[in-house]
């Protein structure tokens, strides 16, 4: 049998090994993944350009060489679109998803599109806790915007920002801030793994959500 193809987007480079390793060992294995990302073919001079604005959201992304960026969202929409209208055109792509939590507008997409950011509100607005949501993003910069963004679902949140391209440290020492203040923590970022679930966990003691692995399990669900 032929496998079922399915097309990601990255709002950084491609490829996107960190990421789609994980998510490949938790869905059917006979699936074949094209990747597109929205910095894809541009020059240094190009990726500069899309530094956000002092009014822009900051989304933090990953070039193909492993080097963390941080690029505007009003900047990398139209190229997300041509991403996905890429896709869109392959006859043999079954769905698309994106690989970025962020919250973005409606694009344009003839086959399912599925958007993580509307996912993930589904899924926690369904789970009620007592205390609050800790969430964890890969800058400083996102917690007020973001929590607010969430707070908005009837839940309160509690931010912290961790590079999931720095040091393990890093993620440490946020569990630790969380740590007897949530009840339920989101991992907000597609650049936290498995292991990184695994530390918050185990130092929070809390169940954990992470993004990579909740998408993967949702694409097997559609998939299979």
């Amino acid at each position: 049998m032929n496998p079922t193809r399915i097309g990601t987007v990255t709002i950084g480079q491609t490829p996107r090994d960190d990421v789609l390793v994980e998510i490949k060992s938790l869905i059917s294995s006979n699936i074949e993944i094209v990747e597109k990302g929205a910095l894809d073919r541009l020059t240094v001079e190009e990726i500069a350009d899309l530094r956000p604005a002092e009014d822009d959201e900051t989304l933090v992304t990953r070039m193909s060489d492993g080097t963390e960026l941080t690029v505007g969202r009003d900047h990398i929409l139209p190229r997300m679109q041509d991403a996905i209208s890429e896709l869109d055109r392959d006859k043999d792509v079954a769905l698309i998803t994106l690989l970025c939590s962020g919250e973005f507008p409606a694009f344009e997409c003839s086959k399912p599109l599925v958007t993580p950011f509307r996912l993930f509100c589904g899924a926690l607005s369904s789970i009620s806790i007592e205390g609050s949501l800790g969430m964890i993003l890969p800058s400083r910069e996102q917690v007020k915007t973001t929590v607010e963004t969430f707070e908005r679902l009837g839940c309160k949140v509690r931010g912290a920002g961790a590079s999931p391209y720095g040091r393990e440290e890093e993620i440490v020492k946020v569990a630790k801030e969380l740590k007897g203040g949530v009840d339920l923590v989101f991992m907000n970022c597609f650049g936290y793994s498995l292991e990184m679930k695994r530390i918050v966990r185990q130092i929070t003691g809390k169940p954990v959500i992470l993004a990579r692995s909740f998408l993967a399990r949702t694409l097997d669900e559609l998939l299979r």
